[in-house]
């Protein structure tokens, strides 16, 4: 097997169709297979993968359950690949002809690349062009240091277990953790312009709960990344300010009788949600820390 495309899935049943159709159709001499990793799935996720089998003659789902998040399931996605080199997207993107060709032939040659992501086709158009102009040569560059996005992302297997795989504790910014881990130890990322994969922002409305869960989890994952990169030179982030956060939140307490007034109690509440957790993520991140130790890479990497 020459390359192994690993998904993760949890409860995509409303866009996998769509990933496993664009696979589906790819073309690529090579022999190559997709792996799906379940990390729980309750909907009809599986249900729509086993109908792709025959169109997708190497296709296998894994049990990848037990700790949410994506980190897992890819970890063990890399583990069950029959190939060493492995590359990644998800199930609620779309790659485009030629993806698997592109990814596959530039990862015989490297040992680490990204593909081109674009944000065009399921996102407004307000929306798609902010985000593109964060992306750059395939890495986002607004942050620490410049990372790729696991939606299309290649690595092979000696690069992804010498520094540990994906940070399993973390609950938001695996990628950008990942790939700075990736760079700390030597590699370098290669871009793969012919290698498209578009992105899909945001899939679809969610619960007040959700809103909540998201805030909290990035701002305490903000937090903890601020503490395991602090002594290599990351600075403070402006997203970690917890006077800012309270600011935020009185701003939205006062709001209330403004949006009853106007009918819009359900806008108000999801800013509640929000602003409600990126507060308990500014203590959370303080007081806890199940991430500070960086896993120390192997001393012979493979490479210069």
């Amino acid at each position: 097997m020459e390359l192994s495309v690993v998904i993760p899935c949890l409860n995509a049943e409303a866009t996998l169709a769509v990933q496993l159709e664009a696979l589906a159709s790819q073309k690529w001499s090579r022999p190559w297979e997709v792996v799906l990793a379940d990390n729980g799935s309750t909907d009809q996720s599986l249900l729509i993968t086993r109908k792709y089998a025959e169109r997708i003659s190497n296709l296998r789902i894994i049990d990848a359950s037990g700790r949410r998040g994506p980190s897992r399931p890819r970890n063990l996605g890399v583990k069950a690949a029959a190939s060493d080199r492995v590359v990644f997207c998800d199930a609620d993107d779309e790659v485009a002809p030629g993806w698997v060709a592109a990814m596959g032939e530039a990862l015989s040659k490297n040992d680490l690349v990204c593909g081109d992501t674009r944000f065009d086709k399921f996102n407004p158009l307000e929306m798609a062009e902010a985000y593109a102009r964060l992306w750059r040569g395939g890495l986002y560059r607004e942050q620490f240091m410049p990372h790729a996005s696991t939606c299309n992302m290649g690595i092979r297997r000696a690069a992804h277990e010498a520094i540990g795989g994906f940070d399993e504790a973390l609950p938001r910014y695996q990628d950008g953790d990942y790939c700075w881990r990736l760079q700390f130890a030597g590699y370098q990322f290669t871009y793969v312009p012919e290698a498209v994969v578009q992105y899909r922002i945001d899939r679809a409305s969610h619960s007040f709960g959700y809103h909540y869960r998201r805030s909290r989890t990035s701002a305490a994952a903000e937090y903890w990344l601020y503490k395991r990169y602090r002594p290599l030179g990351m600075g403070f982030s402006p997203y970690s300010n917890m006077k800012q956060s309270f600011l935020s939140f009185l701003h939205v307490v006062r709001k209330m009788p403004d949006a009853l007034a106007r009918h819009e109690l359900t806008i108000w509440m999801e800013q509640f949600a929000m602003c409600t957790g990126d507060v308990v993520g500014q203590f959370q991140g303080r007081l806890t820390n199940p991430v500070s130790h960086i896993p120390s890479p192997k001393q012979d990497t493979g490479h210069p």
